[in-house]
């Protein structure tokens, strides 16, 4: 015999007690996930990648700047988008980490790993955890045999976008 009340015709009533109790923690789930859902939002934005021209000498130079080309103490980025733009000859090299050695002309990466070759002017995308860098991680940037576009005396230009977010959300961003 059944501990809820029968209403004679059959029907527990406790059961409908126990549907809404259900209902209830499903609702309270959603709630949640939604709160987290939200701050796992604040904790994401996409920043611009952006730093000086890269100086060409005798068709070759090099750009290291830990502090405009790396992710802040704390965060990492997720590399999304890279772009050259201001040459018409030449190839621009993209190292993660190490270190530019010499000047202009002589100017050379030592270390690091080519993550973002480009043979010509134009724009690489890359996937969602494809190219990070951590806190202590940074863009180099070498270039050789370099034509600038015409009118340009400025430079190669570089640019692009990551994703930022807080160290602790790298499971979460990658899952």
């Amino acid at each position: 015999m059944s501990a809820g009340l029968d209403t004679g015709i059959g029907i527990d009533l406790s059961v409908f007690g126990s549907i809404g109790e259900s209902l209830s923690r499903v609702a309270s789930m959603m709630e949640n996930r939604e709160n987290r859902r939200r701050k796992l939002f604040e904790q994401l934005h996409q920043v611009p990648i952006t730093c000086p021209d890269i100086a060409i000498n005798a068709g070759a130079g090099a750009l290291m700047m830990a502090d405009t080309l790396s992710p802040k103490a704390g965060y990492m980025w997720s590399i999304r988008r890279l772009a050259t733009t201001g040459y018409t000859g030449g190839t621009v090299l993209g190292y993660k980490n190490g270190m530019v050695t010499g000047i202009g002309a002589n100017a050379v990466a030592v270390g690091g790993e080519a993550v973002a070759p480009f043979a010509s002017a134009g724009v690489l995308t890359f996937g969602r955890g494809e190219l990070l860098l951590d806190q202590n991680d940074q863009l180099i940037w070498t270039a050789t045999g370099i034509t600038l576009a015409a009118g340009n005396t400025a430079g190669i230009q570089v640019g692009g976008s990551a994703d930022c977010f807080e160290r602790w959300l790298l499971p979460e961003y990658l899952g």
